[in-house]
Parts: structure tokens; sequence; C-alpha cells
């Protein structure tokens, strides 16, 4: 073999990865990288009818349409192909993201946001199956935690980049919507479509599982998503800060995300998905419970904190449990029931936290949350039996 043979066969497969680590910090961009730019469209939009629930729309209505969009193109992926449905995927991502740059009508907008919505749906059902599909399953640990740490820092810099546009505009980020398009060109360059597996009758598809990993996914979706909804409120409540410290404790929770996600290689040759997932409850529980009883900022940040290792753990561990239980032809299919499952938790959270925080209060609401997280971590920890994929080397 050749030297510059070499080279390429030593390069290709980390081009390969850094390619598709790339495609998913596009999808953590999606929400938080619009949020600062808000009261500025708020105030552009002041005349249009019903202008302040629009402009909340603009921020939520993506997850409305991830959801209802994830099996369906999960399905066609299996038909079209992963590749194409993903490179199609980030063409809506473009589209529909970086409308908002051009567009001077609210209700285009909320279009975009849902064609954005489609897009991204697109995108997280794909980028996981053929992170799965290129490497061996004694890789899948790695992989997967490399994507979650890569999408931990993804969302700091949508934060902060988010923050710093929108200073100059509300329609400035909407341009980080544009840091697809090399994306498109690396994908089209760089990822090939995986050999095509035909499913086994005797394969680890399990449906029962199934359904219990995406309630799994929902529960903690809808624990854990009491501190973007929530914790503002709160910490204005007890300590009079204001978004600027909010959001610095949110990117730390993200850096938290991002460790958590580099050394999850290891955890995973340790623990099996089974008490993985407990210890994403168990953090929830200590997180929030600790946040729910702060009487300060810095009680209240430990507690983000430790929220944010449940957080960092939650994608690699359910992606991995969910990858490991079925076979290779029905990944795609079960990620995008996982990916809708994972946004109807987004947007059950606050539905169901309100009446809470109305009886009992944001305290309260901190510290129920939590309660419920130590109750799913005791049931996960004593519940009887494994499944072979829950094996470190599953």
């Amino acid at each position: 073999m050749t030297d510059v043979t070499a080279t390429a066969v030593r390069i290709l497969p980390r081009t390969l990865l850094l390619t598709l680590l790339g495609v998913s910090t596009m999808t953590i961009m999606a929400s938080a990288t619009i949020t600062p730019a808000l009261p500025g469209m708020e105030h552009h939009f002041a005349g249009t009818p019903h202008a302040a629930l629009l402009v909340r729309l603009v921020l939520t209505l993506p997850g409305l349409a991830i959801m209802l969009a994830a099996p369906v193109l999960a399905r066609l992926s299996g038909r079209a192909g992963r590749v194409r449905v993903l490179v199609a995927g980030l063409a809506l991502y473009i589209t529909g993201g970086g409308s908002g740059l051009v567009l001077d009508w609210l209700p285009g907008l909320l279009a975009g946001r849902a064609v954005l919505g489609v897009g991204i749906a697109a995108i997280m059902v794909t980028s996981t199956a053929l992170l799965a599909d290129h490497y061996p399953a004694t890789e899948h640990g790695r992989v997967l935690g490399l994507q979650g740490a890569a999408m931990g820092f993804g969302g700091v810099v949508a934060l902060l980049l988010g923050g710093v546009l929108a200073d100059l505009s509300w329609r400035g980020p909407f341009a980080v919507y544009l840091l697809a398009l090399p994306m498109l060109v690396l994908v089209l360059r760089f990822v090939p479509e995986a050999p095509t597996t035909a499913p086994s009758p005797d394969g680890p598809q399990r449906t029962p599982r199934l359904f219990g990993l995406y309630a799994l996914m929902f529960l903690g979706v809808v624990v854990f998503y009491t501190v973007p909804t929530q914790a503002p409120f709160w910490l204005g409540e007890i300590t009079g800060t204001g978004p600027v410290v909010v959001g610095v404790l949110i990117a730390a929770m993200n850096l938290v995300m991002t460790l958590v996600g580099l050394n999850f290689r290891r955890l995973r040759a340790r623990w099996d998905f089974r008490v993985l997932a407990a210890a994403i409850f168990a953090a929830y529980a200590a997180g929030l419970v600790v946040v729910g009883l702060a009487g300060g900022i810095w009680m209240a940040a430990i507690g983000m904190l430790i929220t944010g290792i449940g957080i960092g753990l939650q994608n690699p561990v359910m992606n991995g449990w969910v990858v490991a239980s079925v076979d290779p032809a029905a990944r795609t299919r079960a990620l995008g029931i996982l990916t809708s499952a994972l946004f109807l938790g987004q947007f059950a959270s606050p539905l169901i936290a309100q009446p809470v925080v109305d009886g009992v209060g944001l305290g309260n609401t901190f510290v129920l949350a939590g309660a419920l997280g130590l109750v799913i971590s005791v049931v996960l920890v004593f519940r009887r039996g494994r499944a072979t994929s829950d094996s470190p080397a599953a």
C-alpha cells in the first residue's frame, strides 16, 4: 500500500466522524440560537395582531414539527436512503432557518420555522443512525458520547453567538442556520450510504422494551425541562438576577453536557444502559432538589450543574440503548419515534409544570420534579432482569 493510500484510509473515517458530529450540532442550535432575538422581534412586529403569542410560537413551532415529522422521515429514510434524507433535511434547515433573514411577515416566519423543524427531524433521525451504521458496536459508546459532547458544545456556541448577533439586529441570529451550508457540502463529499441490512428474525429488536425506552425519554425530558422553562422565573425570584446570568448558567450546563459526552465511552465500558439510565434520573433528582431549595445564586448554580450531568447522559444513553435494541435496518424508525418522544416531552413539560407551580410555587415544583426523578431512578435500579443488549459490550 502506498503512503497516499494509507493516508486516505486513516483520514476518511476521521473526516466521516467529524462531519456527522458537525451535523449533530445543527440540531441543538434550533431554538437556543434565536432566544435572545425574541424581544426585538416582538417590537418589530408590534403592529401585527397577537404578535406576542406568535413570536413565542416562532420559538416553539419547530418542536411540534419535529415531533410530527420524525417518524415519517425515519420510515422514508429506510426506502430512499439515510444520506438522501439527511441531505434533504440540511437543505430544509438552511431554507427554513435562514428565512428569518429576509421575511418580514410573521405568518411567513412561522411557516419557515415549521420547515426548519422538518429539516431538524430529518437530521436527528439520520445522523445518529449513520454513526451507528459506519462504526462497529464496540465503538458506539465512543461515537455517541462524542455526539453528545458536540451537541453540548454547539449549545454553548448557539447561546453566545445568538446573543451577539441579536445585539446587532433581531434578524442576526437567523444567520447561524446558514452554518448548515458547509455541513451539506461535507455530507455530500464524505458521508457514504451504509450497506443495507435486512432485518433478522433472530435480531435483538424487542417492541415492549422500545415502548419503555420511549417512555423513559419522555419522562426524562419532562423532568429536566423544568430548568429552561421555570429556572429564569425562579432565579429572578430568589436572587433578582436577569437573563444574562440565566444564559451563563444554561451555557455552563451545556459545558457539563460536553464533558459527560467526552467521557461516555469510559462510563459505557463500565456500566450497562440500565445503570446509566438510573444515573440520569438520580442526577435530575439531586440537581432539581438543590435548585428548588436554593436560597441564592451559588446553590442554584450547583443544582443546575448537577442537572447538567443527567442531560449529558440522556442522549447517548437513550440513543445507544435504542440502537442496541433493534436491527440495523430498523434504526432510523426507532430513533424517529424516540425523537418524537423527546419533543413531546418538551411540549408537555410546561403544561404539566404550570398547574403545579400555581398550586405549590416554583421552588416546590423543582423539588417535586426531583422526587419524580428519584422514583424513576429507584425503579430502574431494582427492576429485575436485564436483556443481553444491556451488557457493556452491546
